[in-house]
């Protein structure tokens, strides 16, 4: 397993990306949108801008924010920007996924993109974090 990224909820993408690249010199990929289905107990789909920076020795930060729906970095930080998540790669999700739940660790959201596939992990010994396990897409 390996680090990924930092994940930051923010409120404005191109405010928080003209911000980094000119205090850290940050490159970013052009922003995307995503849509995922409702989760569960919502009824609008879930809709981000997300965009993924480097910092000059390669360290990967990932901005998203939320334009519909629940936004699953709420659940740590309710209203206000911030370090949501930190994602790790792994071989194979569906392993991970069952020692997490061996474990007793919350799984409180997943989902596929053409990227990855990722859940997300919530427990308090996480230091007020969500873990983000991603497998990537050969």
């Amino acid at each position: 397993m390996r680090l990924l990224h930092f994940g930051f909820k923010v409120h404005d993408i191109e405010r928080a990306m003209q911000g980094y690249e000119e205090v850290a010199g940050i490159r970013w990929d052009p922003v995307r949108e995503y849509e995922q289905p409702p989760r569960e107990g919502e009824t609008k789909p879930n809709r981000t801008k997300v965009t993924h920076g480097y910092t000059s020795d390669g360290v990967e930060i990932e901005l998203v924010q939320q334009i519909e729906g629940a936004a699953i970095d709420d659940a740590v930080l309710g209203a206000r920007e911030g370090v949501s998540h930190l994602a790790f790669v792994v071989d194979d999700l569906a392993v991970e996924r069952a020692k997490a739940q061996a474990r007793g660790i919350a799984i409180i959201n997943e989902g596929a993109a053409p990227r990855a596939s990722w859940i997300f992990l919530q427990d308090d010994r996480f230091a007020g974090a969500l873990v983000q396990l991603v497998q990537l897409n050969a």
